[in-house]
């Protein structure tokens, strides 16, 4: 009978000591780290930037702000996060065929010691338990909603588990926020912070002084400047007749962006360039530039040469030519090749540039000498 108590006694302690030494902390301690080398915050405006990376970030700033707001009205039950009394929210933004896909994860401490659960390992079990590649997940965002630590990167834990899929996907955007209203925002990748892309300067900050602001004329219908617009294709010449070439690299222009920027060469500059002066009068061929439906504003006695000034102060993302350069437009021999890296040489290097097949090799040159032969064959009037 004494050893059958003392067996059970001990059967008893057997069962309250944990079976292993390895067992875990009742929960991964919330992350307390705040960088202090995050010297410049990411902002709305950086996200507003035509870049596709920054799309998924785009979208985990608005779920997260919708997360938040939806936090804040909820009726909180404290048994999902009974040890710590905190709350942690986390938004997992993933690629799909027909865009993006958003899933949400809070902290839960439910089975102590080792049941606890943190935000970003929630919102990648939900995407997971979704059929989720690994390969797709894009961006992690975590938030504290009572702000005492934020900006709150994730635990380590967590990072384990990051760095385990970095072997499915390297390029895995984690962000923190300086504070609930998520303006602001720091970006790790591959465990190092981000710095935000420059912002392109605005026509006032810009060169203060620069003529090109004043030497931009909207056409008819348009009523934003370059600076205020999303995607601007710059494209340049004298536009002599407004031929077939000049027809369908304005189309082709406004095709790659959402505006159109037409530079228009005084007659000085062209007569500089070409030792005569152009066939038709600068009101004529800017008057003519202006109403045609595929530009947006026009910059007068552009310079024949691009200049990192004038892609800058005017936001210009994309700079066209056609394969017929506009030295040979206005008849002057030229080596197209050498012609192209002296003029378009800055978006050539910055990566901006493209040639625009032309039609055929109709120019201003060879359309003027055609209406001359075609003049002079008629018959004299009586």
């Amino acid at each position: 009978m004494l050893m059958a108590q003392e067996s059970d006694a001990k059967r008893r302690k057997l069962f309250l000591t944990p079976s292993s030494p390895r067992l875990p902390p009742a929960s991964p301690a919330l992350s307390t780290y705040s960088d202090p080398e995050v010297v410049e915050w990411w902002t709305e405006e950086h996200l507003a930037l035509d870049l596709p990376e920054l799309k998924a970030m785009s979208i985990a700033i608005h779920e997260m702000q919708q997360y938040f707001a939806e936090w804040q009205d909820a009726s909180k039950d404290p048994f999902w996060q009974r040890k710590s009394g905190k709350s942690v929210l986390s938004i997992l933004i993933c690629r799909s065929e027909s865009g993006y896909r958003t899933f949400r994860g809070m902290n839960t401490e439910v089975s102590l010691p080792a049941g606890s659960f943190c935000a970003e390992r929630a919102a990648i079990t939900r995407a997971a338990s979704d059929l989720v590649h690994a390969k797709d997940i894009s961006t992690i965002a975590t938030l504290d909603p009572a702000d005492k630590m934020n900006p709150l990167w994730p635990c380590e834990v967590c990072q384990s588990w990051l760095s385990k899929l970095k072997q499915q996907n390297e390029d895995i955007a984690v962000l923190a926020f300086a504070s609930t209203d998520c303006k602001q925002f720091a970006v790790r990748l591959n465990e190092k912070l981000v710095d935000p892309p420059a912002m392109p300067p605005s026509p006032n900050e810009a060169l203060t002084g620069s003529p090109l602001p004043d030497l931009v004329e909207l056409a008819e219908g348009t009523t934003d400047f370059p600076w205020d617009c999303k995607e601007v294709v710059y494209v340049d010449g004298a536009w002599n007749f407004l031929h077939g070439g000049h027809q369908r690299i304005l189309k082709e222009a406004k095709a790659r962006g959402s505006h159109v920027l037409v530079g228009v060469h005084s007659d000085q500059t062209l007569s500089d360039v070409f030792g005569s002066q152009s066939h038709e009068d600068f009101a004529t061929r800017l008057g003519r530039i202006l109403q045609n439906r595929h530009v947006s504003f026009v910059l007068k006695d552009a310079p024949w040469k691009v200049s990192k000034d004038l892609i800058d102060i005017l936001c210009v993302k994309k700079v066209v030519s056609g394969s017929v350069s506009k030295a040979a437009d206005g008849g002057k021999v030229v080596d197209e090749e050498d012609q192209l890296q002296d003029i378009y040489r800055i978006p050539i290097d910055l990566g901006i540039f493209e040639i625009i097949e032309s039609p055929d090799s109709i120019t201003e040159e060879s359309h003027a000498r055609s209406t001359s032969k075609s003049l002079e064959s008629r018959p004299a009037p009586c």
